[in-house]
Protein backbone atom coordinates (compact mmCIF):
# COMPACT_ATOMS: atom_id res chain seq x y z
CA UNK A 1 0.00 0.00 0.00
CA UNK A 2 1.61 3.47 -0.91
CA UNK A 3 2.28 6.20 1.48
CA UNK A 4 0.00 9.06 1.28
CA UNK A 5 3.15 11.14 1.12
CA UNK A 6 6.60 10.65 0.69
CA UNK A 7 8.77 14.00 2.05
CA UNK A 8 12.50 14.55 1.24
CA UNK A 9 14.96 16.18 3.11
CA UNK A 10 14.44 15.69 6.91
CA UNK A 11 15.36 19.57 7.63
CA UNK A 12 13.37 21.80 9.39
CA UNK A 13 10.53 21.71 6.34
CA UNK A 14 10.51 18.33 6.19
CA UNK A 15 10.19 17.43 9.45
CA UNK A 16 7.72 20.51 9.99
CA UNK A 17 5.85 18.80 6.73
CA UNK A 18 5.94 15.50 8.34
CA UNK A 19 4.42 16.06 11.47
CA UNK A 20 1.29 18.08 9.88
CA UNK A 21 0.62 15.17 7.69
CA UNK A 22 0.62 13.19 10.83
CA UNK A 23 -1.80 15.56 12.40
CA UNK A 24 -3.58 15.29 8.74
CA UNK A 25 -3.79 11.56 9.48
CA UNK A 26 -2.02 11.54 6.60
CA UNK A 27 0.59 8.08 6.23
CA UNK A 28 3.57 10.02 5.99
CA UNK A 29 7.22 8.76 5.00
CA UNK A 30 10.24 11.17 5.47
CA UNK A 31 13.35 10.31 4.21
CA UNK A 32 16.77 12.59 4.39
CA UNK A 33 20.50 11.79 2.96
CA UNK A 34 22.10 12.97 5.79
CA UNK A 35 21.66 14.07 9.49
CA UNK A 36 18.33 14.45 10.85
CA UNK A 37 17.66 17.86 11.19
CA UNK A 38 19.31 19.18 7.83
CA UNK A 39 21.40 21.94 7.38
CA UNK A 40 20.32 24.13 10.10
CA UNK A 41 20.40 22.21 12.92
CA UNK A 42 23.86 20.05 12.09
CA UNK A 43 25.89 22.64 10.13
CA UNK A 44 24.31 26.15 9.94
CA UNK A 45 21.52 27.72 12.57
CA UNK A 46 22.21 26.03 15.64
CA UNK A 47 26.10 25.45 15.33
CA UNK A 48 26.87 29.31 14.49
CA UNK A 49 24.69 30.22 17.30
CA UNK A 50 26.50 28.04 19.83
CA UNK A 51 29.70 29.55 18.56
CA UNK A 52 28.33 32.89 18.73
CA UNK A 53 27.25 32.39 22.55
CA UNK A 54 30.25 31.33 23.57
CA UNK A 55 31.84 34.14 21.46
CA UNK A 56 29.64 36.47 23.68
CA UNK A 57 30.54 35.10 26.72
CA UNK A 58 34.53 35.17 26.21
CA UNK A 59 33.62 38.95 25.33
CA UNK A 60 32.03 39.50 28.53
CA UNK A 61 34.53 37.74 30.81
CA UNK A 62 37.54 40.08 29.28
CA UNK A 63 35.15 43.03 29.61
CA UNK A 64 34.44 42.40 33.02
CA UNK A 65 36.82 45.00 34.30
CA UNK A 66 34.18 47.47 32.80
CA UNK A 67 31.49 46.36 35.32
CA UNK A 68 33.66 46.05 38.31
CA UNK A 69 34.44 42.44 38.15
CA UNK A 70 38.21 41.71 38.25
CA UNK A 71 39.27 38.52 36.72
CA UNK A 72 42.21 36.90 34.56
CA UNK A 73 42.09 37.40 31.24
CA UNK A 74 39.88 34.72 29.25
CA UNK A 75 41.07 32.88 26.11
CA UNK A 76 38.65 30.96 23.87
CA UNK A 77 39.19 27.09 23.25
CA UNK A 78 37.55 25.99 19.93
CA UNK A 79 37.70 22.61 20.97
CA UNK A 80 35.38 23.02 23.67
CA UNK A 81 33.26 24.75 21.72
CA UNK A 82 32.61 22.45 19.05
CA UNK A 83 32.31 19.54 22.07
CA UNK A 84 29.49 21.82 23.06
CA UNK A 85 28.06 22.45 19.51
CA UNK A 86 28.39 17.94 19.29
CA UNK A 87 26.61 17.54 22.37
CA UNK A 88 23.40 20.07 21.47
CA UNK A 89 23.43 18.64 18.42
CA UNK A 90 22.64 15.34 19.58
CA UNK A 91 20.00 16.75 22.42
CA UNK A 92 18.63 18.81 19.47
CA UNK A 93 18.19 15.84 17.63
CA UNK A 94 17.04 13.55 19.91
CA UNK A 95 13.97 15.61 20.71
CA UNK A 96 13.46 15.67 16.76
CA UNK A 97 13.24 12.00 16.81
CA UNK A 98 10.36 12.23 19.68
CA UNK A 99 8.20 14.91 17.12
CA UNK A 100 8.58 11.80 14.65
CA UNK A 101 6.86 9.07 16.40
CA UNK A 102 4.66 7.23 14.20
CA UNK A 103 6.27 8.22 11.26
CA UNK A 104 8.23 6.28 9.04
CA UNK A 105 11.84 7.41 8.80
CA UNK A 106 14.44 6.36 6.15
CA UNK A 107 18.05 7.28 5.86
CA UNK A 108 19.78 7.22 2.81
CA UNK A 109 19.44 9.15 -0.86
CA UNK A 110 16.39 8.72 -2.85
CA UNK A 111 15.64 9.00 -6.11
CA UNK A 112 12.52 8.80 -8.28
CA UNK A 113 11.65 5.83 -10.24
CA UNK A 114 8.95 6.73 -11.83
CA UNK A 115 6.08 10.00 -10.91
CA UNK A 116 5.06 7.83 -8.03
CA UNK A 117 8.06 5.41 -6.89
CA UNK A 118 11.74 6.52 -5.18
CA UNK A 119 14.35 3.93 -4.74
CA UNK A 120 15.81 4.20 -1.70
CA UNK A 121 19.06 1.85 -1.21
CA UNK A 122 17.33 -1.41 -2.30
CA UNK A 123 13.94 -0.57 -1.52
CA UNK A 124 11.43 1.29 -3.58
CA UNK A 125 9.04 3.36 -2.13
CA UNK A 126 5.60 4.43 -3.73
CA UNK A 127 3.79 7.17 -2.57
CA UNK A 128 0.98 9.37 -3.54
CA UNK A 129 2.37 12.90 -2.83
CA UNK A 130 5.53 14.20 -2.35
CA UNK A 131 7.19 17.38 -0.83
CA UNK A 132 11.38 17.99 -2.04
CA UNK A 133 12.81 19.91 0.70
CA UNK A 134 16.38 19.07 0.34
CA UNK A 135 17.76 21.82 1.81
CA UNK A 136 20.80 24.07 1.42
CA UNK A 137 24.48 23.76 0.96
CA UNK A 138 27.30 26.31 0.66
CA UNK A 139 27.75 28.03 -3.21
CA UNK A 140 31.39 27.38 -4.35
CA UNK A 141 32.93 30.60 -6.64
CA UNK A 142 34.36 29.31 -10.01
CA UNK A 143 37.78 31.01 -8.94
CA UNK A 144 37.41 30.05 -4.91
CA UNK A 145 36.77 26.49 -5.19
CA UNK A 146 36.75 24.92 -1.37
CA UNK A 147 39.41 22.92 -0.51
CA UNK A 148 38.52 22.75 3.57
CA UNK A 149 41.86 24.14 4.31
CA UNK A 150 42.52 27.55 3.04
CA UNK A 151 39.39 27.89 1.45
CA UNK A 152 36.52 27.08 3.81
CA UNK A 153 33.16 26.90 3.58
CA UNK A 154 30.29 27.93 6.04
CA UNK A 155 30.30 24.13 6.77
CA UNK A 156 34.04 23.56 6.66
CA UNK A 157 34.68 26.60 9.19
CA UNK A 158 32.82 25.06 11.37
CA UNK A 159 35.36 22.34 12.29
CA UNK A 160 38.53 24.40 12.76
CA UNK A 161 41.49 23.24 15.09
CA UNK A 162 42.83 26.90 15.62
CA UNK A 163 40.85 30.38 15.75
CA UNK A 164 42.59 32.09 12.62
CA UNK A 165 45.06 35.08 13.38
CA UNK A 166 43.26 36.88 10.32
CA UNK A 167 40.36 35.52 8.07
CA UNK A 168 39.12 36.64 4.87
CA UNK A 169 34.75 36.61 4.06
CA UNK A 170 33.53 36.12 0.87
CA UNK A 171 29.74 37.49 1.14
CA UNK A 172 28.46 40.08 3.39
CA UNK A 173 24.77 38.30 3.81
CA UNK A 174 23.67 37.43 7.09
CA UNK A 175 25.70 34.18 7.15
CA UNK A 176 28.91 36.39 6.39
CA UNK A 177 28.14 38.73 8.87
CA UNK A 178 27.48 36.25 11.79
CA UNK A 179 31.20 34.76 10.79
CA UNK A 180 32.51 38.17 10.39
CA UNK A 181 31.03 39.23 13.88
CA UNK A 182 31.82 35.74 15.41
CA UNK A 183 36.21 36.08 14.60
CA UNK A 184 35.96 39.20 15.45
CA UNK A 185 35.23 38.89 18.66
CA UNK A 186 37.44 36.23 18.94
CA UNK A 187 40.32 38.57 18.05
CA UNK A 188 40.69 37.16 14.56
CA UNK A 189 41.34 40.00 11.91
CA UNK A 190 38.73 40.09 9.95
CA UNK A 191 37.91 41.13 5.76
CA UNK A 192 34.54 41.32 5.01
CA UNK A 193 33.91 41.26 1.08
CA UNK A 194 30.72 41.82 -0.57
CA UNK A 195 30.55 41.89 -4.35
CA UNK A 196 26.99 43.71 -4.25
CA UNK A 197 26.81 47.62 -3.35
Amino acid sequence: MPYDLAIIGAGWAGINAAIRAKELGLKTILLEKKDLGGTCLNSGCIPTKALIQSAKIFDYVNRAGEFGIQTITAQPDIAAMQSRIDKLIRQLRKGLEQMLKGIDFMPGEAKFLGSDTLQLKDKQIKAKNFIIASGSKPKELNELKFDAKKILSSEDILKIHNIPKNILIVGAGAIGCEFAGLFSILKSEVTLVEIMA
